[in-house]
């Protein structure tokens, strides 16, 4: 029997952002997609869940045996910390949208504080905050696509929530994996939207870092899973049915 599939969500996402992706997957995989601490119905976890670490350890303690892990986004760099520190729980990687961190801890401290600030931002108008979200460049959303992630995202999550995990799973939180990238021994695939210049080279800069394989996806932006999801369910139906690599025992 072939492992379970775990799909890990984005910052402000929950585990239904990925249903259109799922429709395009085999029927007869075992697939997962939790909500991550303080987004959608985890919004009532201990404190110490809403870290990096903390939400590693929820995900791989949710696997009895090496999983596929899927992340975009957020829920990339938490795979990718996954990988890194708890290696015996990942069969397979694909890294969405994601980044290994900032490899300096100046940019680290100065985006905690960024993160502190808009954790406060999110406190005093939710609406107000997910609005100017995908407003951003990043994105790049037609008008009827942001409207409705930005109603799904008003309705399904906890403000004080998602401040915890902005503050404690942000990219200011995580350590800089960049060095590590050589060591993960699970097949890796990195993916980004061709209109997403930033993420397309992160995921050349992994590649070469890391030995990884890489996708780019034509005419998508940053929000894979809701922009392209046909084109991410064929990427990931390929690269987890692949044969495993023969064994360096």
């Amino acid at each position: 029997m072939r492992p379970p599939v775990v799909l890990l969500h984005g910052f402000l996402g929950r585990g239904a952002d990925w249903d259109s992706v799922r429709l395009g997957l085999p029927t007869d995989w075992d697939v997962h997609a939790p909500d991550l601490p303080g987004h959608g119905s985890a919004h009532a976890l201990p404190e110490a869940a809403h870290t990096v670490d903390g939400a590693a350890d929820l995900v791989a303690s949710q696997a009895e045996a090496p999983v596929d892990l899927v992340g975009y986004s957020m829920g990339g760099r938490l795979a990718l910390h996954v990988a890194v520190t708890r290696p015996e729980a990942v069969r397979r990687l694909v890294l969405i949208s994601a980044s290994p961190g900032l490899r300096a801890e100046a940019e680290r401290a100065e985006r905690r504080a960024l993160d502190a600030a808009r954790a406060a931002e999110i406190a005093a108008d939710l609406p107000a905050f997910v609005d100017r979200w995908y407003r951003m460049p990043l994105f790049s959303l037609p008008d009827d696509l942001r409207h409705r992630l930005t109603a799904d995202r008003i309705a399904h999550n906890d403000p004080a929530g998602l401040g915890r995990s902005l503050e404690g799973m942000g990219t200011g939180a995580q350590p800089s994996h960049w060095d590590a990238l050589a060591g993960i021994r699970a097949p890796t695939l990195a993916v980004a939207g061709a209109r997403d210049a930033k993420f397309v080279r992160l995921a050349q800069q992994m590649a070469e870092a890391g030995g990884f394989e890489t996708a780019i996806v034509p005419g998508a932006a940053h929000l894979l899973p809701a922009e392209a999801p046909d084109a991410l369910a064929a990427l990931l139906t390929d690269f987890l049915t692949r044969p495993d690599p023969p064994s360096d025992g």
